[in-house]
């Protein structure tokens, strides 16, 4: 298991609208159009009204406007846009504990304790991301880094 705390600022970007989950060929159209115009996405979360980007911070305002014309260009679901700019993001992955209970809740629980608000967190297979401020990054990825040492021992390696 694998935790590291990346260094560059992003920026999530996210867009809100009505099922969202039942219309076809979401991402592809939004990620079709950031990816023509070179926009790199981290990664991308969903829920069942949303559709979350997180860009590099520096492709932040490129990104916003070509979300934004996307949806008015298309038919889509969504209606409104929204950005949560400058944020921190720390990943664990553990795909070789995919199947072990409590690397989630080992990942998070020490922030709760000390009240690092949590902005965005997400999953994979193996992979457990969570967005914070910046203020509470270094912070977080101790806090984080920590729990999963005491609970997963030498199977944790942290890369800063």
């Amino acid at each position: 298991m694998k935790v590291k705390l990346f260094h560059r600022p992003i920026s999530l970007l996210t867009a809100f609208g009505d099922k969202v989950r039942v219309t076809p060929g979401v991402l592809s159209h939004f990620s079709a159009a950031l990816y023509n115009s070179s926009v790199n996405l981290y990664a991308v979360s969903s829920g069942e009204d949303s559709l979350t980007f997180i860009v590099d911070y520096a492709d932040e305002e490129k990104a916003f406007n070509v979300l934004r014309d996307s949806m008015k260009g298309a038919a889509t679901a969504f209606h409104e846009l929204v950005i949560r700019s400058n944020k921190s993001m720390i990943t664990v992955n553990a795909t070789d504990m995919a199947d072990t209970p409590g690397v989630a809740h080992a990942s998070i629980s020490g922030l709760a304790q000390e009240n690092v608000n949590i902005v965005e967190m997400f999953s994979s297979y193996g992979s457990i991301t969570i967005v914070i401020d910046p203020d509470y990054r270094k912070k977080a990825f101790e806090l984080m880094a920590a729990s999963l040492k005491a609970k997963f021992k030498e199977r944790v390696e942290v890369s800063e």
